[in-house]
């Protein structure tokens, strides 16, 4: 008996990893549209009558492929690989210093762990950030509705880029726009 249970046990198993390749992967889709106000929304359900563009995801965030008038040249490509480390680390400075001057809005409370997510993966990309807490006051709550049309938290809002939910790679892309890397 005990035998045959390791055989049916084997077989499962054995199963599952030649099924594996044939199950479908996972994905969802982001949303992007302009909203009444001028603001660009980010959300993982499509507007009711609007036309919105759909982000394909990655693991860890959006992948964007910049406009093509804005992707660089081979040879460009080139020359900033060849730069002396001495011009990679003033680029660096001058980066970390162009995200620093972007503004990051976020409505939270304090019991939301992907608003605590949110808040230490903003920090770490050195963007200046205010946080309001919709709890502790009900104005920024209504302020954080008309901006993003729901109620669901954290909104963090990048100079007019509205993002629902906590997504790195979104947040990302976000600053490093308005930061206009």
């Amino acid at each position: 008996m005990r035998i045959e249970k390791q055989c049916a046990m084997f077989m499962s198993i054995s199963l599952l990893f030649l099924l594996f390749p044939f199950l479908p992967s996972a994905s969802g889709e982001i949303y992007q549209w302009t909203d009444k106000n001028g603001n660009v929304v980010f959300s993982d359900t499509p507007p009711s009558g609007k036309e919105a563009k759909i982000k394909q995801l990655k693991e860890d965030g959006v992948y964007l492929a910049p406009p093509r008038e804005e992707r660089a040249e081979p040879a460009i490509r080139n020359e900033t690989a060849n730069t002396a480390p001495s011009q990679d680390r003033e680029r660096e400075a001058k980066r970390k210093k162009s995200i620093r001057d972007v503004n990051v809005v976020m409505y939270s409370t304090n019991w939301c762990g992907y608003c605590k997510k949110a808040r230490e993966y903003i920090t770490s990309l050195g963007a200046n950030l205010t946080e309001y807490n919709i709890e502790e006051d009900k104005s920024r709550g209504d302020e954080m509705l008309k901006k993003s049309g729901s109620r669901s938290i954290p909104v963090i809002d990048v100079e007019g880029i509205i993002i629902r939910g906590y997504s790195p790679g979104m947040i990302k892309q976000a600053v490093e726009q308005k930061a206009n890397l």
